[in-house]
């Protein structure tokens, strides 16, 4: 495609990474303004017990700018979706969840949600990956090349093939992404790292992030949303938890409108004794 520059790598994610079952695409609202041809796009999958992907592919002739997940049903804090991904070759934004090695006698399932767009001006991804070993918590920042912003991006916390490390952060930066990844309970023995994408366009008209945080206390689980200003349209979602020490697992990190991105979190099985909080980030532009 004219104009547009992919920077591509191929990330072991040692099998975690699993095909994903797209039962429909769901559009959250009709074509917006900034971004011509805007479009928002969403999947459920099947509600089980096994770990699973899920996939929202983006209509042809666009390409995804930004997306997330989420997890519903049983053992929520025991669930970890640890892998957030645009897939940007594919044109889709790709959630992957896992149990924890305890593993929940429920059922759960994946929604993924993709921010979908003819390709902006200046539109290239790039990608990276830490270190694998034994250090924890760890952190990956990757940056746009020289004058693009940031809009979008991913990350994966990759340990074995349970949730025993956590996806802790997705910070969206003006022109970086940052992923933090942290061992479930600070206790995992093996090797692990972390990956990270960050979707990059030249800057946008009316360009604005809004970053929100919910209260800090010591509640099992909690929620924030961040809503763009009168005029604007969401791009890209990111977010983050504050404090939690490995005890608590991102739940929800998505649009959940053309104007909104919602984040939510919940302590493991053991409960965590301290304060912490989410906090959600929603880059908008006119």
């Amino acid at each position: 495609m004219r104009g547009q520059t992919w920077t591509r790598r191929t990330v072991a994610l040692g099998g975690a990474l699993l095909s994903a079952v797209v039962l429909g695409q769901v559009a959250l609202s009709g074509p917006v303004a900034a971004v011509p041809g805007l479009q928002f796009r969403t999947t459920v999958g099947p509600s089980n017990s096994v770990a699973k992907s899920q996939n929202a592919v983006c209509p042809t002739g666009t390409s995804v700018i930004g997306g997330g997940g989420a997890i519903s049903g049983s053992g929520l804090g025991q669930v970890g979706m640890d892998i957030v991904q645009p897939l940007a070759n594919a044109g889709l934004y790709s959630v992957t969840g896992r149990e924890d090695p305890n593993g929940v006698a429920g059922n759960w399932s994946l929604t993924a949600s993709a921010i979908c767009a003819p390709a902006p001006s200046g539109l290239e991804v790039v990608t990276g990956h830490s270190a694998v070993n034994s250090v924890n918590p760890k952190f990956l920042e990757l940056f746009c090349p020289v004058g693009k912003r940031a809009i979008g991006g991913g990350g994966a916390a990759v340990g074995s093939g349970a949730s025993d490390v956590l996806l802790e952060d997705l910070r969206i930066g003006q022109n970086s992404v940052t992923v933090a990844g942290v061992e479930a309970g600070n206790a995992f023995a093996g090797n692990w790292s972390v990956d990270a994408s960050v979707i990059c366009v030249d800057p946008l008209p009316g360009e604005q992030r809004v970053i929100v945080d919910s209260s800090d206390n010591s509640t099992a689980s909690r929620a924030v949303t961040a809503t763009c200003p009168a005029g604007k349209s969401l791009h890209g979602v990111g977010g983050e938890i504050v404090g939690g020490e490995g005890q608590v697992r991102l739940t929800e990190m998505r649009p959940t409108s053309s104007t909104t991105a919602t984040v939510r979190a919940a302590e493991d099985e053991n409960g965590f004794s301290g304060n912490w909080k989410v906090r959600a980030y929603a880059v908008c532009a006119t």
